[in-house]
């Protein structure tokens, strides 16, 4: 399956000579002069990468590079600035957004050709968690903020939870939230570091700080991360299996 690329550029001739690069190149491409057509023409389409000026008219490219950012379906798409702009404030604003890449007006098609085979590389790789091939629990987990998608290291996570029906994290780089299911998420863990207390809770072992009974055959327990303290709700029917995990 060929790669799509969508191109954001509001002057024809470096429009229609970018799209000629890439379709002699192998890529599937769409494009557009502006912004809102852009924003529009990426959460249609759904490419695999987004080549985008900065100034255009209707929106610049800052402002679909946010709008991308915020949408959970298109945050993790590769997204490259083309443009005259690389003054240092410029091109760190555009990292603060999100962006991947920077290559400046004029290049050739040589880098232009490098920096997306580059993006796409890099994207491919960060899809596919790793997995410890010893015991065949994964060492990654795919995470997305506001942002960008992240691929998180599972030993610094320190538990995972359901908030309004979907699945999050807490991680040591933040909260983050996860597209699986809390019962398969529990299911590929390593059951020597996580343990699911309930249905909306599963806890890394280095979190437990004490627990004790409280009542009405519940356990009371102390989890401490990043200096932060909180309780969790243990039924009794899990104390037996908990305890006998944190002994492991």
């Amino acid at each position: 399956m060929l790669n799509k690329i969508v191109v954001i550029e509001d002057v024809d001739q470096i429009r229609n000579s970018i799209v000629e690069i890439l379709t002699l190149n192998g890529y599937q491409v769409s494009c557009t002069s502006n912004g809102v057509e852009g924003i529009s023409l990426i959460k249609r389409w759904q490419p695999n990468l987004v080549l985008c000026d900065i100034m255009m008219p209707k929106l610049d490219g800052y402002q679909v590079l946010e709008a991308i950012r915020k949408s959970p379906d298109q945050a993790h798409i590769p997204f490259i600035f083309i443009t005259a702009k690389t003054d240092v404030v410029d091109v760190r604003r555009g990292m603060s957004l999100g962006a991947d890449d920077y290559l400046p007006k004029p290049f050739l098609a040589r880098d232009l050709l490098d920096a997306i085979a580059s993006r796409l590389r890099r994207s491919q790789q960060q899809s596919q968690p790793s997995v410890n091939p010893e015991s065949n629990f994964p060492l990654t987990i795919q995470g997305q903020d506001q942002r960008v998608n992240r691929i998180l290291q599972i030993q610094d996570c320190f538990y995972f939870f359901i908030q309004q029906g979907s699945c999050f994290v807490a991680h040591s780089l933040g909260t983050f939230q996860i597209k699986k299911t809390m019962s398969k998420l529990a299911a590929e863990l390593d059951p020597n570091q996580f343990f699911r207390i309930n249905r909306q809770l599963v806890i890394h072992r280095k979190i437990v700080e004490s627990y004790a009974y409280w009542e009405k055959g519940k356990y009371c327990l102390v989890l401490v991360y990043h200096t932060v303290s909180q309780e969790a709700i243990l039924p009794k029917a899990r104390f037996d299996a908990f305890k006998r995990w944190l002994q492991g």
